[in-house]
């Protein structure tokens, strides 16, 4: 297919990261009041994820944002932080913290890199 607005087979041609990227385009067309966010970085480098969030929260400063994560440096664009464990008949909330906003930790990047390895290096 020569055009993306060309019928084509485009779940199998494009990649994980296009289909994300290509997502928060429709998201910065139709500028909805709530977005849910699932997993919605996870085919991105640290790089265009970090890109990615802040163009939604310059382009999108009003929205309501409910992000689901499990990369720790995401937490750098949210303001709240809920964390709920998995419950039998449901979940249960393990805390509700107010993030203070700040900037990106960047002596954490310098000594680590990505945050792939940051946690890895957790876990050993």
């Amino acid at each position: 297919a020569e055009r993306i607005k060309e019928e084509a087979p485009w779940d199998q041609t494009l990649s994980g990261g296009e289909k994300q990227r290509l997502a928060f385009a429709r998201l910065l067309l139709h500028r909805p009041d709530i977005v849910v966010l699932d997993e919605a970085t996870s085919a991105l480098d640290e790089k265009s994820q970090d890109a990615m969030m802040a163009t939604v929260i310059r382009e999108l400063p009003d929205v309501t944002i409910i992000s689901v994560a499990h990369r720790a440096e995401l937490e750098a664009f949210h303001s709240r932080k809920i964390t709920l464990e998995r419950r039998e008949g449901g979940a249960k909330l393990v805390s509700d913290i107010n993030l203070v906003p700040r900037k990106r930790n960047l002596l954490k990047r310098a000594l680590w890199g990505s945050g792939s390895r940051v946690e890895r290096a957790r876990k050993e």
